[in-house]
């Protein structure tokens, strides 16, 4: 049996709503942009800027100083691109994979401290469900997305 209107109206404000707070509390702690260059960098580098610009949808000038924050913290480094020399290759750095591996830890032991009282049968359906959600998301989100505006009037105040 399909999902309701109010049932998937219900899931669209919840998600909604931990995805907000999930924001706030991020961005009280860490910049979000910095540790998704940084993460890139440990699990897919060596990167250059514009390959990290383009996973982060972010603008490359905003990649680039964050590249440079990283780099002056000696979390990454840069390197010249050898198939193509005035590009740079973004590399992590021992003390870079040190760091993330240490801030993953740290938001693995406070995720945990909040859902502390479930039980392990509930952690394993959330994450199957969430993995499912993000995996029909990818493939079917941007389409679904796209053919929304179509149908639509373009909501000219949420636009930046």
């Amino acid at each position: 049996m399909q999902a309701n209107k109010s049932q998937i109206a219900d899931l669209v404000r919840t998600v909604s709503h931990f995805a907000e707070a999930n924001r706030q509390g991020q961005a009280r702690m860490f910049d979000a942009v910095r540790l998704g260059v940084l993460q890139l960098a440990v699990e897919h580098g060596p990167l250059r800027a514009g390959e990290v610009a383009e996973r982060l949808d972010a603008l490359p000038s905003s990649i680039t100083r964050h590249i440079r924050a990283l780099a002056e913290a000696e979390l990454v480094s840069t390197e010249p691109d050898p198939a193509d020399r005035r590009a740079v290759l973004l590399v992590a750095t021992d003390t870079g994979r040190a760091e993330l591996r240490q801030f993953l830890d740290v938001g693995e032991q406070v995720f945990g401290a909040v859902i502390a009282e479930w039980s392990a049968d509930d952690v394993v359906t959330l994450t199957r469900l969430l993995t499912r959600l993000t995996e029909d998301w990818a493939r079917y989100g941007a389409e679904q997305q796209q053919a929304a505006r179509k149908r639509n009037r373009p909501f000219g105040w949420s636009q930046g």
